[in-house]
């Protein structure tokens, strides 16, 4: 305990105990505990109450009538931290609460233990809530301090036997019906951490949890623990899971089971092995009966115990109950349940240990689990399609659907909650390469294809029922935005020439149908690109290039330009992005490159730089910037020779909205842009970006957004890296050092005459702490670069100086500093402390205000301050 705060100790502790004074806000007392709980827990062998006697003096004021509920919640929790340790629970179980510090403890130690312990500290505030002031323990406050205390003390066995000698377990337990939602939660979870902490120090916990449990008969039945082992604690809570479940009721079983799904996170696998097998009557008796409002969080435990808990035994067990559970729900419950199975990252453990192991069988649990995912996509492909059933069949014919599959799909509402919820389950699924390896692609690849063409009116069912389906999908958007997610997902998996046109195909046809949603549109056409990749990645595939060929000299183009120009401009955005970065992606590629050279498209891009909408505009100068990759391919090209020539009016374009654009995306775009061409150097010589960097950089660095001025920073960055002065380490440092020294120099002087050094000493007095940390540690790097030349001398007075925003240049101009000049830059770099400046701006804005003394002071500045409110007004 430092002395700066420890001195106002006293005083907090003072005004916290007086019920006359009114406190400050719960988050003042919540810093305070988080601080407590800081020293309490870097000095755990140490005696805290020794070191903070006038902390007794809080405790004891909880017996005060009229205390504020806050403070005596802080009490409460704050006791809970004092005796987190068994030394320092003992000593305050034995202080009476009419005790007055330390000392007076000491004293009352040596009296008899029963009447301390009847009249002590912890005995009084959490061996029955009956001790408290009946109107104090109606505030949901006062509840969860007295729940958090109990939690802060779960440290050592001392707490357990009082909890049982108290009865506190049944409060606790009624707790969990607490109408306040934080003392019900607050509750389950200390029932959890009481049971998993007492199991764990049982004697069942001495078997490590990496060991197999014993195993006694061909089924796999766990050896199990003597119920008179486990501690009075244990069963109680164990009684009322088990009692619970069996019920009937609907509120108890879901209690029940969020409890155990608490338990099995924070428990052992051993130990929660052993408490299954107290309860697994229970919980088949369970799937007997109504799933309505208890199939979801029984599914959550079940789900939960087969990830977190590794035993072979109670997988086992949870594998028949996942398989009974499965099919008893019906098609829209089971889904998540199904796609949870899928999702499970131990399958192929479970898969490859021997099956006489399990008492029901994990690969049929997968294959009914996979078959209850994609059931309504089989169902809507085969009522649709008029394609031989074992073309594209999802499922064997042997595999029947749910019942109430039929049912679901013939309302509009359900049908399309049902499909999206499909879609979104198996978009989540091909997310998972290594559990995805057995999927029938083809067959889910036509299904969703089919679902998406329903949606746009260009497929044609064949039945009546798929007539129905096709009413209800018409125009979704959900669906359709589902569907385009699970279509660029499903690319990677994908390997047949006829399944690529017909994606490709289907995908045009939603860029072309100008009913499409904006939302729809950008999904689309991130799908789409993800396809026409998939042709020039597949390895020596001509067929594959010679059907994106057939493809993008087709409609593509025109159609593309035809949405560059939509009236919506969330469509032109989504489509100029779409372009750039198509550019970008295939500038390897020549005949791509000579397409978009004769297409005119580049002139269409430099039009939409004057769009009106910023985003627009933005878009296009990224896209500009990504399309000039292609260029060089173009200087072949008799007819793009005026744009070869535009060099100068593209530059000249972009200086202009840096000038005068209004909007910050534009401005940020133009930047981005230069800033990339610099760290490629495919776009401008190095006489080019002589000329340009500087202009853009003094236009950058001065703008109001700070983002405009980070990425001005990074092209200056680029820049410097890109010098080609920049020949200096670590190569040259086995020259000699006059040679090193001279290349040094030449670098240097070459960033004074660009005046990149003006740029950076502004930007490191910038506002916006951001600029101000990138512009310093460039200027770090620069430094040591600086200090491979001769060693220069600097003036003695200025070594370490520390100056600010308002004083640098007038320093600079009394020392007669020019930072045009490579000596006098290099004596300022070398002078400058930049490693503590670069400190200072590491450091968070409030971290002075943010210690334990700061905020010692705010409590008594508003105890101070809320006297003089107290006056009398009139």
């Amino acid at each position: 305990m430092e002395n700066d705060y420890a001195e106002l100790l006293p005083r907090v502790c003072a005004v916290l105990g007086d019920s006359r004074k009114s406190v400050v806000d719960d988050t003042c007392l919540e810093k305070l505990l988080d601080c407590f709980q800081a020293i309490t827990g870097n000095e755990a062998e140490l005696c805290i109450l020794q070191k903070i006697p006038c902390l007794i003096n809080i405790v004891n004021a909880s017996k005060q009538k009229d205390l504020n509920p806050s403070i005596l919640s802080f009490i409460m929790r704050l006791t809970g931290l004092l005796a987190a340790s068994e030394d320092h629970f003992c000593k305050l179980e034995n202080i009476k609460s009419s005790s007055i510090g330390f000392n007076g403890a000491e004293k009352a130690v040596r009296k008899r233990k029963n009447t301390q312990q009847a009249d002590g500290i912890m005995n009084s505030l959490f061996g029955n809530p009956a001790n408290l002031e009946a109107e104090a323990w109606k505030d949901a406050t006062v509840r969860c301090g007295w729940l958090l205390g109990i939690q802060n003390m779960l440290h050592h066995e001392a707490l357990i036997h009082f909890l049982c000698k108290h009865d506190c377990i049944s409060e606790i337990i009624w707790l969990q019906k607490d109408p306040s939602i934080f003392v019900s939660s607050t509750a389950s979870q200390l029932l959890a951490n009481i049971l998993s902490f007492t199991l764990q120090h049982s004697e069942f916990a001495s078997l490590k949890t990496s060991s197999k449990i014993e195993v006694t008969d061909a089924v796999g039945t766990v050896t199990q623990l003597d119920s008179t082992v486990w501690s009075e604690c244990v069963c109680a809570i164990t009684e009322h899971i088990d009692e619970f479940l069996r019920s009937k009721i609907t509120s108890n079983i879901q209690q029940s089971l969020k409890l155990l799904l608490k338990i099995s996170v924070t428990c052992s696998a051993v130990c929660f092995s052993s408490l299954w097998l107290k309860i697994e009557g229970s919980m088949k008796s369970l799937l007997n009966g109504d799933l309505t409002t208890i199939g979801q969080p029984l599914a959550e435990l079940l789900l939960n115990v087969s990830r977190n808990t590794r035993c072979e035994v109670l997988h086992s067990k949870t594998w028949e109950l996942l398989c009974l559970l499965l099919s008893s729900l019906n098609q829209a419950e089971a889904l998540p349940l199904a796609s949870g199975i899928l999702k499970l990252q131990n399958w192929y453990e479970c898969l490859a240990a021997p099956l006489n192991a399990f008492f029901y069988s994990p690969q049929l649990l997968r294959m009914q689990a996979l078959a209850t995912m994609i059931q309504p996509l089989n169902y809507i492909f085969n009522v649709t399609s008029a394609q031989p059933k074992d073309a594209a069949v999802v499922l064997d014919e042997g595999t029947n659907h749910r019942v109430d599959l039929e049912q679901h799909l013939s309302k509009k509402s359900t049908c399309i909650s049902l499909t999206c919820q499909t879609l979104s389950h198996l978009f989540e699924f091909l997310k998972m390469p290594s559990q995805v390896k057995d999927l029938p692609y083809q067959a889910l690849l036509n299904s969703v294809l089919t679902i998406l063409q329903l949606c746009i009116g260009t497929a044609v069912p064949a039945t009546s029922a798929g007539i129905k389906i096709g009413r209800h999908l018409i125009g979704c958007i959900k669906v359709q935005r589902a569907g385009i997610d699970v279509i660029g997902a499903i690319v990677q998996w994908t390997g047949e020439v006829k399944e690529v046109e017909n994606a490709l195909n289907l995908l045009l046809d939603y860029v072309r149908n100008p009913d499409t949603d904006c939302t729809v549109l950008k999904k689309t056409l991130q799908a789409l690109l993800q396809w026409m990749l998939r042709c020039i990645k597949v390895a020596d595939s001509p067929v594959f290039e010679n059907k994106l060929q057939e493809f993008i000299h087709g409609d593509f183009i025109s159609i593309i330009k035809k949405r560059l120009f939509d009236v919506h401009w969330e469509i032109r955005d989504s489509t100029i992005e779409f372009l750039g970065e198509l550019c970008f992606q295939f500038k390897e590629i020549q005949s791509f490159c000579l397409l978009i050279g004769t297409s005119g498209l580049p002139h269409l891009v430099l039009e939409l730089l004057s769009d009106p909408e910023s985003y627009v505009r933005a878009s296009g100068i990224i896209s500009l910037g990504k399309m000039d990759y292609l260029s060089p391919n173009w200087q072949t090209l008799s007819n793009e020779k005026n744009f070869m020539e535009e060099k100068g009016i593209i530059l000249s374009s972009l200086l202009d909205i840096l000038n005068q654009d209004t909007e910050g995306f534009p401005r940020r775009a133009v930047v981005k842009v230069f800033a990339d061409w610099a760290k490629n150097s495919h776009k401008l010589s190095s006489c080019e970006l002589a000329d340009v960097v500087p202009v853009v950089l003094k236009v950058g660095v001065y703008d109001l957004d700070w983002e405009v001025k980070m990425y001005s920073l990074e092209l200056a960055e680029a820049f410097i890296d890109g010098s080609p002065f920049k020949s200096i380490n670590p190569y040259t440092e086995a020259l000699p050092n006059n040679t090193r020294s001279t290349q040094v120099r030449c670098f240097l002087q070459n960033l004074c005459d660009t005046g990149i050094f003006d740029i950076l000493f502004h930007a490191l007095w910038d506002c916006d702490r951001p600029v101000a940390q990138k512009a310093c540690k460039i200027l770090m790097k620069l430094k040591t670069t600086a200090s491979c030349a001769d060693s220069i001398e600097n003036v003695k007075n200025l070594n370490g100086y520390k100056p600010n925003s308002g004083s640098f240049h007038s320093w600079l101009s009394h020392n007669h500093l020019n930072l045009k000049n490579v000596e006098d830059v290099m004596e300022v770099l070398i002078t400058l402390d930049l490693e503590y400046q670069h400190q200072h701006l590491t450091c968070s804005s409030d971290h002075i205000e943010t210690s334990l003394r700061s905020l010692l002071q705010d409590i008594l500045a508003a105890a101070e301050n809320s006297e003089e409110n107290d006056a009398d007004c009139y």
